[in-house]
């Protein structure tokens, strides 16, 4: 008879702890911010874009400039070869090569130059789109909120998706509170 006690409070213990488990379950709340959308967005994003596209075409012309130099070096080279004397070659050689090596660190100075001024220019922006997101989880009573653009989110219903909300927040931010200043 005791035993009998003992397995019924059992069952119930458990049918308690299921039934506090499937409420705690339904009182999550989970939604999902794109934040390579929302830089893309966002005023402050545009803008910065805008200018980092500017300077890579600048950029991109002075490489150019330097390719073409280079492939008219080669050619002349190539056309005098039989005609030049082993030290003219060399010499001709020596000064192909050193374009073409002053090519490459320019390229990877350029490349490391727009990367940097790119996450100057968008950090504080990402730090004041985290905010915003930190402060509609905390307002809404979100269990988590998680980053789309970094396929953690493999599947959600479109109503979860807070980008759109973060985006208008940001961009309703006076100018001195943005990230971007």
């Amino acid at each position: 008879m005791k035993r009998m006690g003992m397995v019924g409070t059992c069952a119930g213990l458990l049918l308690l702890a299921g039934a506090a488990a499937a409420a705690e379950l339904s009182a999550t709340k989970f939604g999902y911010v794109d934040f390579q959308r929302a830089l893309n967005e966002v005023e402050e994003g545009r803008r910065a874009r805008t200018q980092l596209k500017g300077e890579f075409d600048q950029k991109q012309r002075q490489l150019e400039a330097m390719e073409a130099e280079l492939k008219g070096l080669q050619t002349d080279l190539e056309k005098q070869r039989l005609i030049l004397s082993a030290d003219a070659l060399r010499e001709k050689e020596e000064v192909y090569r050193k374009k073409v090596l002053d090519l490459t660190e320019k390229m990877n100075a350029y490349r490391a130059e727009l990367q940097g001024k790119e996450v100057r220019m968008t950090g504080g922006i990402l730090s004041s789109l985290k905010g915003i997101v930190r402060e509609i989880g905390q307002k809404e009573g979100y269990t988590m909120i998680l980053e789309k653009s970094q396929d953690v989110v493999l599947y959600s219903p479109t109503d979860a998706d807070l980008t759109e909300r973060v985006i208008k927040a940001y961009n309703a931010l006076p100018k001195g509170k943005r990230g971007a200043e």
